[in-house]
């Protein structure tokens, strides 16, 4: 099922708010400070979730905020596959204190890699 059609009439209106409302207050107001009437205000209120993303607004969705920290994850995994055999090519872009780190952190992993290796006896 796809997702519905952004209404015109209702993106001009989203695109003509300031959504930075005074604290306790649900009353939108146009760029120029006019506030929302209230047909405005009711439009406003009707929004799509998917009208509002189109129009630039942030709206707090949790199963957005895990599916995020998913990528994240995965993104960071993707990466290290390409950066840690070619790590010397991040040191130019590095700085004196990060390359630091870097060098720290680097022999902790290596000495705790080495106790997951296989013994030859």
């Amino acid at each position: 099922m796809s997702a519905p059609t952004p209404r015109p009439h209702v993106m001009a209106l989203l695109f003509d708010t300031n959504f930075n409302r005074p604290p306790g207050t649900r009353i939108f107001r146009h760029l120029d400070g006019r506030p929302f009437t209230d047909e405005e205000q009711a439009l406003a209120d009707d929004a799509t979730l998917e009208e509002l993303q189109a129009a630039g607004v942030h709206v707090h969705n949790p199963e957005a905020g895990a599916e995020a920290q998913s990528a994240a994850h995965d993104m960071a995994e993707l990466l290290f596959k390409y950066v840690i055999p070619h790590r010397e090519a991040l040191i130019p872009f590095m700085t004196h204190e990060d390359m630091l780190e870097y060098g720290r952190l680097e022999t902790i992993v290596a000495a705790g890699a080495n106790q997951f290796r296989p013994r030859k006896d």
